[in-house]
């Protein structure tokens, strides 16, 4: 039985500072894309989409200023925040152990101490992620009616020299941080089947994630899970992108399909990807607890179990000073019930396969990101047919139904062709155009903000209901043309892809 609103989105708090800097810092920089082609303002524009992006000050945690704004300019009560979720991949500070929400969490101990507060590493999906947790924690009742989460996505890329000087990376990405505030509405009011745990725990050691991948396998009679969620205490950057569960999944995924990995499967995108779907088709991503408490992984993992989302999800708590912890949770008998407004339906799939895509690499005394670009760009367009297509046919509704859409802004030539992707695939014949269906019921930003990481998913919103978002035209399509309508739009589809490889989606009806 569906109820009116188990999770709801209630407000927005942002940091709106910065330079706004061009394309031409990077140009008479020796520096070019692949195919020894030069990089000019032209170039970039061409290839990416990018103009300007926002740097930010050197001295300023973005996060912070973000959340003052939430509570600045909202009427929202501290005391009731129950959950506050770091959403970020490298945050503020590259070398910093973690967790990155300790910052916020100070401003707010004070009037609600007892909040569970947490990093949620999932690349550029963090966000949406985080929305699911928070889901799943209201459906599951350890949020009740009236407990708000709040989500700060916060990615200052400029002041943590994420990639190498001469990396192109670097063009593609601006700073933002934003606070997003959300209510539990109401639990869900049936009585449901209580999921079956069982654990095991065994020594760390350097070959850790063979180790937790076999253990998971184990306790699953050789089945991957539908999910992994590790509370990864390993505290740095190069041990969370991409995140430990992703390794973990694909480590798991070659044993359990041996024959898959000795033919070279995972070796071949298209391979990779089609067996990824039909053969182990689950989530994975990391958090990393303010608390260290073993127990809470556990616990959110069940949630997970509970939910009738996700059947089989196995919880991790991995520290170098403890031994590591592996539960499974099991909810097969649960059936998942729907609300009929707020977040309404939620899709979490990660194939770490395409783990390497982006990494972490040493230097002899530092650590940087890398990217595959091509490989990124192939992920982001060529996962989106099946995801979108399961999340919206489960709740009989078609892309042609989905009055905002909010698409990472990761470059703008994946976006068309995201859509064309997934109509190419589509039961039904579409009737709009894409180049329509951009202008007209999407909203862009990254031709003044750049790549913004996890927090575009916030920003664009955001952006929207204060008039922040100009018609223009892009690499010959016009976007933002039909922003006063949107902002009325009542069903929005949240669609991210990034680090992981990690693909989230959700649905909001307002």
């Amino acid at each position: 039985m569906s109820q009116s609103a188990v999770l709801d989105i209630i407000a927005s708090g942002a940091w709106n500072g910065g330079t706004q800097v061009d394309n031409s810092i990077y140009e008479n920089r020796g520096m070019v894309f692949k195919g020894d082609i030069p990089v000019t303002g032209r170039t970039i524009e061409e290839r990416i989409g990018v103009r300007t992006r926002m740097v930010a000050p050197a001295d300023e945690r973005i996060g912070l200023i973000a959340l003052q704004d939430l509570l600045d300019k909202t009427a929202l009560d501290p005391r009731r925040i129950k959950l506050i979720i770091g959403a970020t991949n490298v945050g503020d500070d590259k070398y910093e152990r973690g967790p990155l929400v300790q910052h916020p969490f100070k401003l707010l101990s004070r009037l609600c101490p007892e909040a569970l507060a947490l990093d949620l590493y999932a690349g550029c999906p963090g966000f949406n992620v985080s929305v699911e947790l928070a889901f799943m924690l209201s459906l599951n009742h350890q949020l009740q009616k009236g407990d708000l989460t709040v989500i700060i996505g916060a990615e200052n890329i400029h002041r943590s020299k994420a990639f190498l000087a001469t990396d192109t990376a670097n063009i593609i990405f601006g700073d933002d941080a934003l606070a997003t505030a959300l209510e539990t509405r109401s639990c869900r009011d049936e009585k449901f089947a209580v999921p079956v745990s069982t654990s095991v725990s065994f020594p760390h050691t350097p070959e850790f994630i063979q180790t937790t991948a076999a253990q998971i396998l184990a306790l699953n009679d050789n089945r991957p899970p539908d999910g992994i969620i590790v509370d990864n205490q390993m505290g740095k950057v190069q041990y969370r992108v991409p995140a430990s569960a992703a390794r973990i999944q694909h480590h798991l995924a070659e044993l359990a399909f041996p024959e898959a990995s000795a033919a070279g499967v995972f070796n071949k995108f298209a391979d990779a990807l089609t067996f990824y779907e039909r053969h182990v088709d689950s989530f994975g991503f990391d958090i990393m607890t303010l608390t260290r408490e073993k127990a809470i992984v556990a616990d959110i993992a069940r949630a997970y179990a509970a939910s009738g989302k996700y059947r089989t999800v196995a919880a991790v708590y991995l520290d170098p000073d403890r031994d590591i912890e592996v539960s499974l949770h099991r909810g097969e008998e649960i059936t998942f019930s729907r609300p009929q407004s707020g977040i309404i339906d939620t899709i979490t799939r990660t194939h770490g396969c395409f783990a390497e895509y982006i990494h972490a690499i040493l230097t002899e005394d530092d650590v940087f990101g890398e990217m595959n670009g091509k490989g990124v760009f192939l992920y982001a367009t060529r996962s989106a047919p099946r995801q979108l297509s399961r999340l919206l046919k489960a709740n009989d509704l078609s892309l042609e139904d989905i009055e905002l859409l909010i698409e990472h802004q990761a470059n703008f030539a994946m976006i068309p062709m995201t859509l064309a992707q997934v109509w190419k695939d589509a039961e039904t014949p579409v009737s709009i155009t894409v180049e329509d269906f951009v202008a007209d019921r999407m909203v862009t930003n990254i031709h003044t903000r750049g790549n913004c990481s996890v927090v575009c998913m916030q920003r664009l919103p955001y952006d929207l209901q204060r008039g922040a978002l100009q018609p223009d035209e892009i690499q010959g399509f016009s976007v933002n043309r039909n922003t006063g309508a949107l902002q009325k739009a009542r069903l929005v589809l949240y669609d991210s892809v990034g680090a992981g490889m990690t693909r989230s989606s959700f649905l909001w009806r307002r």
